[in-house]
Parts: structure tokens; C-alpha cells; sequence
């Protein structure tokens, strides 16, 4: 049991000392050695040139959804509450011709809910694009980082076996 608690300690030792940078769940910020990072400081945690053009790449891409996406939601909830209303009617005694003339005033809802779910329609993709172009630049930076020179070995012997930690 001894053996087996210093072995499990081993190795969450060696597993405490990694690099390996991880995204949060929300996916706005970033976690490189136990320490939460902005998104906007890829530029001095990130070491591989072709990661950070992924991670530019991704937050254009998320930037621009984000802000199609606020605008059509704003569309629909601009013309949500005109579309559902009855439509106004107005009139109006014209004294020249004695007449009562009767107009129906038009509401232009249904235009906006339209325009305003089509721009949420090209939000979403740029949105799933730039999260995965981020993703890629982590998975990236992830791959072709400097490993350590520390390493496990785990060795088979004719009586047992060794495990031997050389740094």
C-alpha cells in the first residue's frame, strides 16, 4: 500500500509540473500553469507564431458574430411586439368631400423579426468557426511545445517492476 500511495504521488507531481495550456468551459479565457488568463493576452503566453495567427484568426471571427448576433437579436426584439400587434387604423373627415376616409396603417414587424433572424443565422456559424479556429490555435500551441526533459520510466523485471523518474 506504501508503494502504491509514493507511486500515485509520483506522478501527480509530475503531472502538476506540465505546460500544457487549457481553455475554460466559457471559453474566453485561458489556463497556462494553474493561472486564468484573458483571451486578449494569447500574444505574450503563446510562443508558436502559428498558434497566435490561429487565435487572432478565431477572435476576429467570434468578434463578428458577437456583433451580428446582438444585432438580430435587437431586430427581433425591435420588431417582435409591432409584428404580434393588431394592425392601427386611422381615419380621418375630409371637409371637402364630407367623406370619413379609413387607412390601415402597416407594421413593418414582420420585416425586422426577418432581417433580424437572418443576421442571427450567419451569427451562429462565424461564432462555431472562431471557437474552433481557437481551439486549433490551443490544440497547436499544445503540440509544439518545448517538452521537458523530465520522464517516467517504467521498467518490467524478473521479480517485479521499477518505475524511475529521471529530470
Amino acid at each position: 500500500m506504501k508503494k502504491i500511495s509514493i507511486l500515485l504521488t509520483l506522478l501527480l507531481f509530475c503531472v502538476s509540473f506540465s505546460q500544457e495550456i487549457t481553455l475554460s468551459k466559457s471559453g474566453r479565457k485561458f489556463v497556462k500553469n494553474g493561472v486564468e488568463y484573458k483571451m486578449s493576452e494569447y500574444k505574450t503566453q503563446f510562443q508558436n507564431p502559428v498558434s497566435k495567427a490561429y487565435i487572432k484568426e478565431g477572435r476576429g471571427y467570434q468578434t463578428a458574430g458577437n456583433i451580428l448576433g446582438f444585432a438580430g437579436g435587437l431586430l427581433v426584439g425591435a420588431g417582435l411586439p409591432s409584428a404580434l400587434s393588431h394592425k392601427k387604423s386611422s381615419g380621418f373627415f375630409d371637409p371637402y368631400t364630407g367623406q370619413y376616409i379609413k387607412s390601415e396603417i402597416k407594421n413593418p414587424g414582420w420585416t425586422y423579426v426577418g432581417f433580424g433572424i437572418g443576421l442571427v443565422a450567419v451569427a451562429v456559424p462565424l461564432a462555431i468557426i472562431g471557437s474552433n479556429k481557437v481551439k486549433k490555435g490551443v490544440k497547436t500551441e499544445n503540440t509544439f511545445a518545448p517538452k521537458s526533459q523530465n520522464f517516467y520510466q517504467f521498467d518490467w523485471t524478473g521479480t517485479g517492476c521499477a518505475l524511475s523518474y529521471n529530470f
